[in-house]
């Protein structure tokens, strides 16, 4: 199903994302469809790639791991989502629901192997900490870059086995899968990105700028514009009203500093 380069591919491509995660936090922005993407490139279908990354994007909305709490990690899950689904051939709405349906376990599984990784570097503290008390250095940098390589390794093994020896597995149970529960999983991959929004939601102030979402959907539903249109036009919006707000406080300033002169005199 897969082929070697593929493989090495995907396991190092899983391996950097954990790794600047972790330390760099270069491209957290939109870091799911930039997975999806990249996965989709590598397996030689960019537009499932595509897909599945906006959508599992939107699936994780709202989420992230508050106070250092672990969270499903939807990235990885694009990767592995994309993966299976561009090797097994499907394409459009039948690709995506092969990819929520592999890659939404593998993102829960990410919990798990978050706090896995996170409980090994205990280890490597305590090591670092023994070497800054005799201040060597050196040998706590050495300890430093280690704590790297299990943390990264839990995450490329599942990703390796997965297409590897459990390439098989996955497949037959795809196949497997009757076409009701088929359905329903197409109907829930559908209402997944819904759910994402709602959690974002939740932690916006509605009740303060709720008004921009019925912009929003005026925009959309009544004027038929695109996303990008109204994002861009939202762009707009937002720089107009913190610049005017940057400009409203400058004159607030100045206007205190000049009265406060006056008053000196």
């Amino acid at each position: 199903m897969f082929t070697p380069l593929q493989v090495i591919l995907l396991a190092v491509l899983t391996g950097w994302y954990i790794y600047q995660r972790m330390n760099l936090q270069l491209f957290n922005y939109a870091s799911v469809v930039t997975m999806g993407v990249i996965a989709g490139l590598i397996m030689g279908d960019i537009n499932v790639g595509m897909l599945v990354g906006g959508s599992m994007c939107l699936m994780s909305l709202g989420l992230f791991g508050a106070g250092g709490s672990s969270v499903p990690d939807y990235n990885v899950g694009a990767i592995a989502g994309t993966a299976f689904a561009v090797a097994m051939g499907y394409e459009g709405q039948e690709a995506l629901t092969v990819a929520m349906t592999i890659g939404i376990p593998v993102a829960a599984l990410g919990t798990q192997l978050d706090i896995l990784g996170k409980t090994s570097g205990s280890f490597f503290i305590h090591k670092m900490k023994d070497c800054s008390d005799k201040k060597d250095f050196k040998k706590m940098g050495v300890w430093m870059w280690a704590s790297q390589i299990p943390f990264v390794g839990f995450w490329v093994l599942p990703m390796v086995l997965f297409t590897t020896v459990g390439s098989t597995y996955v497949e037959a149970l795809i196949t497997a899968i009757p076409a009701w529960l088929n359905t329903g999983l197409k109907v829930a991959s559908g209402m997944m990105p819904a759910l994402g929004f709602a959690i974002l939601l939740r932690q916006l102030p509605m009740k303060k700028y709720g008004y921009f979402i019925l912009l929003g959907f005026v925009l959309s539903a009544y004027l038929k514009m695109s996303i990008l249109a109204i994002a861009l036009l939202a762009l707009v919006l937002c720089c107009y009203i913190f610049f005017s707000k940057e400009e409203q406080r400058q004159n607030q300033v100045a206007t205190a500093v000049t009265g406060g002169d006056m008053e000196d005199e």
